[in-house]
């Protein structure tokens, strides 16, 4: 009963979120590649490649100052693998996983056009992973996910550029973890920089 009832702050969330935001033609793509790194006691070596396509909300939700709230959603596709080599591993686990993830992402940012914008992103989504023991270096243990469905919190700084804005560049942090709604919930983190196209 308690594991559910942390879902409920996501659920209110995306309530919360605009209704013509389901027009189901995409506004643009993203690719992106990351490196892990640990934020615990996890040692993975795991590139990730990411592929997504992304639907905008719309009109902004928030105006301030300058600034604007606004948002879209991310369905993507990813594929993490390992740089370890045998010598390096003493556990089981998966050397390669592959995951699909839906998340909504709000993004703040100028509400006047420039040629040169800056934004920040910021989302908490679902993913859901092939493989829950991941390889990690010189440990008698895999990183243990804990299941196959996850969180995926993200945090991304950003530039979008090109006549339309229709071109960006980010930097930033994703997070895998599973709020202990599974027995173990050992995470992984990933630094990742992305490209994007709008339509």
């Amino acid at each position: 009963m308690i594991k559910k009832a942390g879902l409920l702050p996501y659920l209110f969330c995306a309530s919360a979120l605009p209704v013509n935001a389901l027009d189901l033609t995409p506004d643009g793509v993203n690719a992106g590649f990351g490196k892990s790194f640990s934020l615990n006691n996890t040692k993975p070596d795991l590139n990730a490649y990411r592929g997504s396509i992304v639907w905008d909300w719309g009109e902004p939700l928030v105006s301030f100052s300058g600034l604007q709230i606004s948002g879209y959603f991310d369905v993507a596709l990813n594929h993490w693998k390992s740089n370890l080599g045998p010598s390096d591993v003493r556990s089981v686990g998966a050397s390669q996983v592959k995951s699909v993830s839906f998340s909504p992402v709000f993004r703040l940012q100028s509400s006047a056009p420039h040629a040169l914008g800056f934004f920040l992103d910021a989302g908490v989504g679902l993913s859901y992973q092939s493989e829950k023991d991941i390889q990690q270096e010189k440990t008698h243990s895999a990183v243990n996910m804990g299941g196959h469905t996850q969180f995926e919190i993200r945090l991304m700084a950003g530039l979008h550029f090109g006549q339309r804005q229709q071109y960006e560049i980010a930097y930033g942090w994703y997070h895998y973890s599973n709020a202990n709604l599974h027995d173990v919930n050992e995470g992984l983190d990933f630094q990742t920089i992305s490209l994007g196209y709008r339509f």
